[in-house]
């Protein structure tokens, strides 16, 4: 079933905004590796619908107990009513790109991405047969030793074939883990604010 496009400016509730900030929060904290972090959200929107899913963005503010002044990001996550529960979220800060290198994809990373980018769809749509095909991939070292990989496919999903996705992970090198997996449908660029 293709996305269909939430009406400009679909608002939350207040009982989704806080299930929203508690995992925004926690993906801050892993982050930025500050345990003393105080955030708000300027916004949560719904910005499409995936079945039952929906795909929030928003823009949201933290300060350290270092730090006087608060600082801006935008975040997306996927939100399901009947779970309710958002996914780990996927981050932007808006650096500029003196902050962080263009590296070479790697290959068994790549294969973990799909292979859990492709179990995550499954389980969404409902659907055992899920296939992606990249189309363009792009890996960032980040100042903190993290990599954000950042991609475009086509899905083919059950008999739905060729939906345009775009996938967002970061992974921990010194960890050796996944801090988060996100992808959206037919959204462009979206996971990074239209950047």
């Amino acid at each position: 079933m293709p996305a269909s496009v939430a009406p400009p400016h679909a608002q939350v509730g207040e009982d989704v905004r806080g299930i929203v900030a508690g995992a925004v929060m926690v993906a801050l904290t892993e982050r930025l590796h500050d345990t003393a972090l105080r955030i708000r959200l300027k916004s949560v929107d719904v910005k499409s619908r995936e079945g039952v899913a929906q795909n929030l963005e928003g823009i949201g503010e933290y300060v350290s107990a270092t730090q006087k002044d608060w600082t801006s990001f935008r975040f997306s996550t996927r939100y399901v009513p009947g779970e309710g529960s958002a996914t780990y979220p996927v981050l932007d800060f808006g650096q500029p790109a003196a902050t962080f290198s263009r590296v070479l994809n790697d290959p068994v990373l790549i294969g973990e991405l799909e292979t859990r980018v492709c179990d995550q769809i499954a389980k969404d749509s409902g659907v055992r047969d899920v296939r992606l095909q990249f189309d363009d991939i792009q890996t960032e070292r980040n100042p903190d030793g993290s990599l954000d990989i950042s991609a475009d496919a086509r899905a083919d999903v059950g008999v739905d074939t060729g939906r345009k996705t775009h996938i967002e992970g970061s992974y921990d090198e010194r960890g050796r883990r996944w801090i988060n997996v996100n992808y959206l449908f037919n959204i462009p660029d979206r996971l990074t604010g239209g950047r």
